[in-house]
């Protein structure tokens, strides 16, 4: 199941552009760099840095995921999780746009909770577990809700 990428609305492709953007960006590649550069003076060292920071990025970024009877498999090539089992779970919900920017998106940075590429704010759902939490935007809302009611051994409101 792929991550919905594209905004929903011109008011959901602003909010992303006008609030997190920025800040992802002056946090993850700007400071980052123009530290690099204080300290060493070359501008191909903060470049590497922040190349560096964009791979990690790149890395640690969910591509899709899988629903199974197991439970949920992320496809990342680093960072966790990579798979949830459904008895781990402890609800999925749909998360409003406001906790997404400042809890998915702004905080922490690296890795952050919401980590696919997503440019819009709507229709994540919060997938939480014992020891954190997560956002996913599916493609079809449809069809993640329908593998979450088939799947989850007891009734988690999405």
């Amino acid at each position: 199941m792929k991550p919905r990428l594209l905004p929903r609305s011109f008011a959901d492709l602003a909010r992303c552009l006008l609030v997190p953007l920025p800040l992802q960006l002056a946090g993850l590649f700007v400071i980052p760099a123009l530290v690099a550069y204080l300290a060493t003076g070359s501008r191909d060292i903060s470049l590497l840095v922040a190349l560096g920071i964009y791979f990690a990025f790149l890395a640690l970024s969910v591509w899709s995921i899988s629903l199974s009877s197991e439970g949920i498999h992320f496809r990342r090539l680093l960072g966790s999780p990579k798979f949830l089992a459904w008895s781990e779970i402890v609800s999925i919900e749909v998360a409003p746009p406001w906790e997404l920017i400042r809890n998915g998106w702004l905080w922490p940075l690296l890795p952050a909770r919401e980590m696919t590429m997503s440019l819009s704010s709507l229709g994540h759902y919060r997938i939480s577990w014992g020891k954190g939490f997560c956002y996913f935007p599916p493609l079809s809302h449809e069809l993640f809700e329908s593998y979450v009611s088939r799947y989850m051994p007891r009734h988690i409101p999405v």
